[in-house]
């Protein structure tokens, strides 16, 4: 049986799909041979062509001749995969289609009514993906396979049973030779030496979905860097772990593994999982960049968002970053306003804590919370969501960007109800139109450039000179 593991196309941008190559590891060392990745973003060249992309990338599919296909599918992915999963079934309505991802787990009866999915896998994929396709194969009964959602003979939307974490120390080496090209072709990837977060942050889904952080096998880890090295050429990569750092005596056996790799990379931590000799064992590991979520400069906002910041203060918050840029790090600092229960004050507070970092010499980015479907915060203050037009307003777009925007046009509207983008929390003491000129009046003070187009000058040049 030929499976096809498909990555959606999500950007002019690509990142190797490396979470599809653990998911084929997995199901390839349990039987499934015939098992291949196709990496539409890697694979459509020009995706000026936007008219008749979904057409085209179906066509690249079921030229494959595949007996079961797998979508993976986050926030960005989803009106693609709605039109991808539609035109498949359309020229081939037999063949099992199965998604996955953040999108299909947070959402899962939302995929069933706007996808035209047989299985949709809930939570993590592995294991479910290799019972679900042992059912395939063998015609039998789906109905005692954890993990899954589906409409059963009556029309009516099933979800099974939840299915307990894997442990993922099991995981086996992932299949890079799946995306070689791909691999041979980027200078960047994004690798997870863990999955999950301990922490339970409001406006997060990951604690939602793996409820704590489980560890890789150093040596599991330590392999995998070694092969895109040697056999790939990767010169970076980043970990894209919710926080690498959170357990101090595994980083730094990790850190101590890979220094002689002498790779760059970097990480992203929570501002207090990291102290003098986690730092030190980075930066001399090849650890260049540090991304932290600090979320706001109110420290009462942090509390209500449960950060859960150990020292909450700012003076922390300042020190660390400061100590991280003399050590010699990239750091960069995340923020965000639009939360439902801060005020004016909170935001100028953010944006204060923001300057004082920016004049230490880190980074700063500035985020609008972003209502994503199945976050626990929009059930606590659904009241306070907003509709807006935030490419109108000026407003930092979240899911898509400017070239996302271009990439979907043909059919994004049709689910402008399900973007997240399209709404937003308002501040309980301010109107629309008054937040709108405080977030620019930050921008500006921040020197924050709206910048959510990353292209090269050949792409911006055709971007500039098509009508949409």
């Amino acid at each position: 049986m030929k499976i096809l593991l498909i990555n959606p196309i999500w950007s002019f941008q690509n990142y190797p799909p490396i979470n599809l190559t653990e998911l084929a590891s997995y199901i390839i060392v349990n039987g499934f041979k015939n098992t291949k990745i196709i990496d539409l973003n890697f694979e459509i060249k020009n995706k000026f062509n936007t008219e008749n992309i979904v057409e085209i990338c179906s066509r690249k599919i079921l030229l494959k001749k595949p007996d079961v296909v797998a979508i993976t599918c986050n926030a960005v992915q989803f009106p693609f995969v709605c039109e991808l999963s539609k035109a498949i079934k359309n020229q081939k309505p037999e063949l099992p289609i199965i998604i996955g991802g953040v999108m299909a787990s947070l959402n899962p009866s939302l995929l069933l009514k706007l996808a035209k999915a047989d299985y949709i896998i809930r939570g993590e994929g592995e294991q479910t993906l290799l019972e679900l396709l042992q059912a395939i194969k063998n015609n039998s009964n789906t109905q005692n396979i954890a993990g899954i959602s589906y409409k059963n003979k009556s029309g009516k939307i099933q979800h099974n049973p939840a299915r307990e974490l894997l442990d993922i120390k099991e995981l086996p080496i992932p299949s890079f030779d799946l995306i070689s090209d791909n691999l041979t072709a980027n200078k960047l990837v994004w690798l997870t030496a863990s999955r999950g977060c301990a922490y339970k942050c409001k406006f997060c889904s990951g604690n939602t979905l793996w409820h704590y952080q489980r560890r890789k096998e150093i040596d599991n880890i330590y392999s995998q860097i070694k092969i895109l090295k040697t056999k790939y050429k990767i010169k970076t990569f980043v970990f894209g772990d919710d926080c690498l750092t959170l357990n101090k005596e595994w980083i730094l056996e990790l850190c101590k593994k890979i220094k002689p790799l002498e790779m760059k990379w970097g990480c992203l931590a929570r501002i207090d999982s990291v102290d003098d000799e986690i730092l030190q064992a980075l930066k001399q590991s090849g650890c260049c960049q540090i991304y932290h979520g600090i979320e706001s400069g109110s420290k009462t906002v942090r509390e209500m968002l449960d950060k859960q910041i150990k020292c909450n203060t700012n003076k922390f918050i300042l020190n660390m970053v400061q100590k991280e840029i003399l050590i010699g790090f990239d750091v960069i600092c995340s923020f965000m306003t639009g939360i439902p229960f801060e005020t004016k004050q909170d935001i100028t507070k953010t944006a204060s804590l923001a300057k004082q970092m920016k004049s230490l010499g880190a980074k700063i980015q500035l985020w609008l919370l972003t209502p994503y479907l199945g976050l626990k915060i929009i059930q606590e203050y659904k009241k306070q969501l907003t509709t807006i037009n935030r490419a109108n307003s000026n407003l930092q777009q979240d899911v898509f960007n400017t070239s996302q925007i271009y990439l979907y046009n043909n059919f994004i509207d049709k689910y402008r109800k399900y973007n997240p983008d399209n709404y937003m929390f308002l501040p309980k003491d301010m109107d629309l139109n008054t937040f709108i000129q405080h977030f620019h009046k930050i921008q500006k003070s921040l020197e924050i450039e709206q910048k959510n187009i990353q292209l090269t000058n050949k792409e911006l040049f055709i971007l500039k000179n098509t009508k949409l």
